[in-house]
This record gives C-alpha cells, structure tokens and sequence, in this order.
C-alpha cells in the first residue's frame, strides 16, 4: 500500500528544507494507516548538519508526543545537495536508532530546475533500504 502524503504537508516539508538550506533539516511525522497526518519540525543537533541529522531534545520529545496520541513515527530529513536516497550516513544511523521507521526524504539538488524531490524509505537492521510507493494526494 503507498504511503500517502497531502499536498499541504508535502508543501511544508519542501519549504522546511528550503529554509534550512545549505543544513540538513530533520523533523517527526505522524502517520495512520499508511497516511502521513502531521510533519512536525526539529531542531538539526547534529556538529556538521551540512552533511548528517540528529534529533536535538526537542525532536525526542515530538517522537513521544506522536507516539502519545496513537501515531506511528516517521522521521524527514532533507538533502540539500545530493539525491533523496538515503545516504551510506543515513543507512548507519537509521539501522542503529530507527530501523523500519518510514524515512520521508526532500533533495533540493535539482530545486531550481525540474524542482524537489520528495521519496520515502524504510531503513532495515542491517542497512537495506526498502523503497516505499509515495503518493502525493490533493486531500
């Protein structure tokens, strides 16, 4: 079933990363039933947030918040310069702290041309990255 994500949040997600351009960007979503209902910002901890994302306290709290009401936790991070794929980093961290989580990632590579790109993975245990079908719904 492909995740779903509305125009609106799709929209927030690709200003976040925008704004936070030349960093990386990070932040929580909430998802029910294959559906992304939130996108909560974080704050990048991370020494070098050229180049990789951390949560910060603020961004553990979101997770506890999203997990409080009923949602299952998804993690955004962008790419300013690079493809929206999870990178060698990504796959390290993401296997160690949140594997199988949905991973929904925004490139900002080719923003001024063809424009973003918005595509959602799951990190396993051992690093796979499994891609996952996103749609982006007008509702």
């Amino acid at each position: 079933m492909p995740i779903q994500l509305p125009r609106s949040l799709a929209d927030a997600l690709v200003a976040h990363a925008r704004e936070g351009r030349p960093d990386e960007v990070c932040g929580v979503a909430g998802v029910r039933d294959g559906r992304v209902v939130r996108l909560e910002r974080a704050r990048n901890a991370a020494a070098t947030p050229q180049y990789r994302f951390t949560f910060g306290d603020d961004g553990y709290r979101l997770v506890m918040q999203v997990e409080r009401e009923d949602l299952d936790v998804g993690i955004y991070h962008s790419h300013p310069a690079s493809p929206a794929y999870p990178s060698a980093t990504d796959r390290a961290e993401m296997s160690a702290t949140w594997p199988d989580c949905l991973q929904l990632m925004v490139s900002l590579r080719h923003d001024d041309t063809t424009g973003p790109e918005v595509n959602a993975y799951r990190i396993d245990r051992d690093g796979n990255v499994v891609v996952e079908d996103l749609n982006i719904v007008d509702s």
